[in-house]
């Protein structure tokens, strides 16, 4: 067995790494500190009944064959899912994370304090998934991104809501979510 090794793929089913739960999420850390801003949004965090909201739409959206196999999660699922939480979360505080925050400002309303997360850029956007990984509960699209963001949290009483149309074709996604989260 090699000691390094580059392994490729989405891996966003627990069937592929159950037995070594412990063991990924001790490998799986973000080595580097946070930026100044992204401490001050993991404080606000923490002290918020916090659920991380993602949208995923750039390549979704523009992208022909990308779009032919994902499609984009409909706004009506994702007001569902605020719906469903907000029944469930005495203070719900959303930090809304997108690769097209214009986008969902301009068509996602959200009547509860909200903190759109837009300053992880390029090579930082990797913060968005640790700043995610720490809020208490999830709204998650149609990507792997999102689902690692709600899978890092390690919290067992935390909700996660995904899209039940992971792909727009009849991909089986039997395995795809984790037994304890809510899919709509």
């Amino acid at each position: 067995m090699p000691t390094d090794c580059f392994l490729f793929g989405y891996w966003q089913s627990e069937k592929y790494f159950r037995d070594a739960e412990q063991a990924i999420r001790s490998e799986f850390t973000f080595a580097q500190s946070p930026s100044l801003r992204n401490k001050e949004l993991a404080d606000q965090i923490g002290q918020t009944d916090a659920i991380s909201l993602h949208v995923r739409r750039g390549d979704y959206a523009q992208n022909a064959k990308t779009k032919a196999v994902y499609g984009l999660c409909s706004l009506e699922f994702y007001q569902s899912a605020i719906r469903y939480l907000a029944e469930r979360v005495d203070r719900p505080s959303f930090f809304i994370f997108s690769d097209d925050p214009i986008w969902v400002r301009n068509n996602l309303k959200i009547d509860f304090p909200c903190c759109f997360v837009d300053h992880n850029q390029g090579k930082e956007s990797y913060n968005d998934m640790r700043l995610m990984s720490l809020c208490k509960h999830h709204i998650i699209a149609n990507s792997s991104f999102s689902w690692w963001g709600a899978w890092l949290n390690p919290q067992p009483e935390k909700v996660v809501i995904a899209p039940g149309r992971w792909f727009v074709n009849d991909n089986n996604v039997a395995d795809l979510f984790p037994q304890d989260w809510v899919v709509l």
